[in-house]
């Protein structure tokens, strides 16, 4: 039994440790662009928004995370998106805490509005914009 639970933790460890996540709300016709590189979106949240999964960051996203909105293939806003340093990279060492330990910081990005600044938390009863 102590063998089953010890595995099942460390599968989730696995699991958790893997990947970092968030969902955006975006203006309409707006393609996201994270690091220089386009987002697709392959999920949704519980919410119906598009949710982004990859690997965690490194370390020169600790300062922000860079993005781009682009409309028309021109850039309508630039700029960075809140990170937080991720406590489960402690327990991957050596590879987690010196390759990526960084992940989104928020649940949900609201970047609907170009001229507003971040919301920590996107509207629970709002409808995601869709592409």
């Amino acid at each position: 039994m102590k063998n089953h639970v010890l595995s099942v933790m460390v599968l989730l460890l696995i699991i958790t440790g893997c990947h970092t996540s968030a969902s955006f709300i975006l203006p309409p016709d707006t393609e996201l662009i994270i690091n220089d590189e386009k987002v697709a979106f392959e999920s949704k949240d519980d919410e119906g928004r598009p949710k982004y999964e990859r690997t965690p960051f490194f370390w020169t996203s600790i300062i922000g995370i860079e993005y781009m909105l682009v409309q028309n293939d021109k850039v309508i806003k630039k700029d960075r998106l809140p990170s937080s340093f991720r406590i489960a990279s402690i327990f991957w060492p050596p590879y987690a805490y010196i390759y990526w330990p960084v992940g989104f910081n928020f649940d949900c990005y609201d970047l609907s509005d170009i001229n507003k600044e971040f919301y920590e938390k996107c509207p629970a009863t709002g409808t995601a914009l869709k592409k």
